[in-house]
């Protein structure tokens, strides 16, 4: 089968690196995927217990109908047929062309794919919802980037898992340092700090690259420098429910609303749809300790519903196209921690612009 290019898909699933090699879903002590399971639900229920307003699901704000006819004859366009909201092409449809950021380099998965969907969410709300704030940057690299700087909120995140030393992270502490907050790129005390460290070029945003730049992202990991800019931390995410269920996750979807997902499932390709994409699933003979992002969701033409889950931190292409009832038996097997990304807090700003 000829893949089709509008699905920015991988085919087969063929790994670069073994996913061993890059720590990944971590909280350092568990040794079982039902510990570490465990471990999540009792820091969501804390997190919870300290802030319940960040995990109520907020009603979803509409788009124009304008915006939403753009909107629906682009997704139209890629393949994505009435009922579905795919935000894995909201880069495109905003920027002109995917937002192709590099490949995580060290054990980084639930920050370098997290940050990822926290863009495409910023820019939902921006631009087909009509929010009047601003985007941290237009571009791809550089300070000026869309997104936040990765490194402080992995630390940031790491420091209330109280996690030193090794690459890793869990979902939990996560959720809780978004909706603390971020630090953009272009924060002036953190730039003299990468300034000072030679590692301020253009694809040192939003993660920094090379074997300094793995140093640096772990020295942050270590807690470095999270102290000395917490003062600065803005956009924090005002909602984040903790996702349960295949069909709570399609109606977030929906809403604009997508979800950085931990787990221990690795991901094959199982068959082919007349579309021409591939049809992924969980592969129950592999395993991967891993954050992904569930990030879009879409109709087929047949009417068949698909979930699209962002692996992209291992490669541009690695998004999976899995079927709705296949997700829903991973919800139901209890393997999955998944929180989802909803409004966005931001300075005001002028009306949104495309581009």
């Amino acid at each position: 089968m000829r893949i089709n290019p509008d699905f920015r898909t991988v085919d087969e699933v063929e790994l670069a690196i073994d996913p061993r090699e890059l720590g990944g879903w971590t909280d350092g002590e568990s040794t079982t995927e039902s510990e570490l399971i465990a471990k999540e639900n009792r820091t969501i229920d804390a997190i919870q217990a300290e802030q319940p307003q960040s995990f109520l699901t907020r009603i979803a704000d509409e788009m124009s109908p304008e915006m939403m006819a753009k909107w629906t004859e682009f997704q139209l366009s890629k393949g994505r047929h009435r009922g579905s909201n795919d935000l894995s092409l909201i880069d495109e449809f905003v920027h002109g062309k995917p937002l192709l950021w590099l490949p995580q380099i060290i054990g980084s998965c639930v920050m370098s794919n997290t940050f990822r969907i926290w863009v495409a969410r910023l820019m939902y709300q921006i631009v087909l919802l009509g929010k009047s704030q601003e985007y941290l940057g237009r571009n791809e690299f550089g300070s000026s980037n869309y997104s936040f700087y990765g490194p402080w909120s992995y630390g940031h995140a790491r420091k209330k898992a109280n996690m030193r030393r090794g690459d890793g992270l869990y979902c939990a502490p996560m959720a809780w340092s978004l909706m603390q907050g971020v630090v953009p790129c272009n924060t002036p005390a953190l730039m003299r700090i990468l300034s000072d460290a030679d590692l301020d070029h253009a694809n040192d945003f939003p993660e920094p690259q090379g074997r300094d730049g793995a140093a640096l992202y772990r020295a942050f990991g270590n807690w470095a420098h999270i102290d000395e800019l917490e003062s600065y931390k803005d956009f924090a995410v005002l909602e984040s429910p903790s996702v349960k269920s295949a069909d709570q996750l399609w109606d977030l979807l929906l809403a604009g609303k997508p979800s950085f997902v931990c787990s221990g499932e690795a991901i094959h390709k199982v068959g082919e749809h007349p579309d021409g994409f591939p049809i992924h699933a969980r592969n129950p003979r592999d395993s991967w300790s891993h954050n992904m992002a569930f990030i879009g969701a879409f109709v087929a033409s047949d009417g068949e519903r698909f979930i699209r889950e962002s692996n992209e931190s291992w490669g541009e292409k690695h998004i999976y196209n899995r079927r709705f009832d296949e997700v829903e038996k991973s919800f139901r097997a209890g393997r999955l921690t998944v929180q989802a990304i909803g409004e966005i807090a931001g300075p005001s700003s002028s009306p949104p612009l495309m581009g």
